[in-house]
């Protein structure tokens, strides 16, 4: 499985689900919140996003300053 977004092959696509803005990709979400994440950042997923597999990027919205998680269907190698 590979994760185009993680390997440079596409931009994430995501709009803000409060003003639908164009969102920045602010990489993996297990990058924020694993053991050896580099930010101590209590992140609060909701189960559906945390199930829905693939690979799941954690996004920001420019104008809100929200950010949330988007799920990036992977492909088969």
């Amino acid at each position: 499985m590979l994760c185009p977004v993680c390997n440079g092959l596409l931009p994430l696509a995501a709009s803000c689900p409060q003003c639908g803005a164009s969102a920045e990709d602010e990489g993996r979400r297990e990058d924020w919140s694993g053991p050896y994440a580099p930010y101590e950042i209590t992140a609060v997923w909701s189960e559906t996003e945390t199930e829905a597999g693939g690979c799941t990027h954690l996004a920001l919205c420019p104008n809100c300053r929200i950010d949330f998680v988007v799920n990036v269907e992977t492909w088969h190698a």
